[in-house]
């Protein structure tokens, strides 16, 4: 797994939509990778708001039933675009409105607060470093002095970098070039709770 980024969008209604990209290098003895298992934090998703592609080309085997990893999550079967020995290949998939990703804050302050965990691998499957990155937006009209981060995880930088997005979204960035693609790695940020409505907090 040479490269995982992955956009997450903290919708003002209170739900979250994922952006992923992985690109992969098979190794040359290997099988071809004709599936592509991504976990997903909440089981309360609708597969028909997930799309894919390899290297641009549209895939439409996704389903929870050929989901192998532990908890909940969808399987991307590549078909024909299968990435195969010794060859490279971009996945994206795009997953709309998950719901309840939103909590109270336990500072206890008016703050909602939100944790995401990338997909990872089992490490019997992938061998070497994973150049990562995990950009947070938050819900608009979130001004930059209002939200904080939560601790990083070891390894990595102990802040994200912050910025705007082309929406004027606050975004903060986690990246790590020498990251694990098999190892639990958990984000999380809080912000104050009047920029989602009330009963999207769980």
């Amino acid at each position: 797994l040479d490269q995982l980024t992955v956009h997450v969008y903290w919708q003002e209604d209170g739900s979250a939509s994922l952006a992923y990209e992985f690109i992969f290098t098979n190794n040359q003895s290997a099988s071809p990778i004709d599936y592509v298992d991504v976990g997903l934090p909440r089981s309360n998703f609708d597969v028909s708001n997930i799309t894919a592609d390899v290297n641009g080309q549209p895939i439409t085997d996704i389903s929870r039933s050929g989901y192998q990893g532990s908890g909940t999550g969808v399987a991307l079967g590549l078909g024909a675009n299968a990435i195969q020995p010794g060859e490279s290949g971009r996945v994206h998939m795009y997953v709309g409105a998950l719901r309840d990703v939103v909590y109270k804050d336990s500072e206890g302050d008016e703050y909602a607060s939100v944790v995401f965990t990338p997909t990872w691998f089992g490490s019997q499957y992938i061998t070497g470093d994973t150049d990562m990155m995990v950009i947070f937006h938050l819900p608009p009209g979130i001004q930059p002095d209002e939200p904080r981060w939560h601790a990083s995880p070891s390894g990595w930088p102990s802040e994200p970098e912050t910025g705007l997005d082309e929406d004027g979204r606050v975004t903060y960035t986690w990246a790590n070039p020498d990251a694990s693609g098999s190892k639990q790695y958990e984000f999380g940020a809080s912000f104050p709770d009047d920029y989602i409505p009330a009963a999207a907090i769980t």
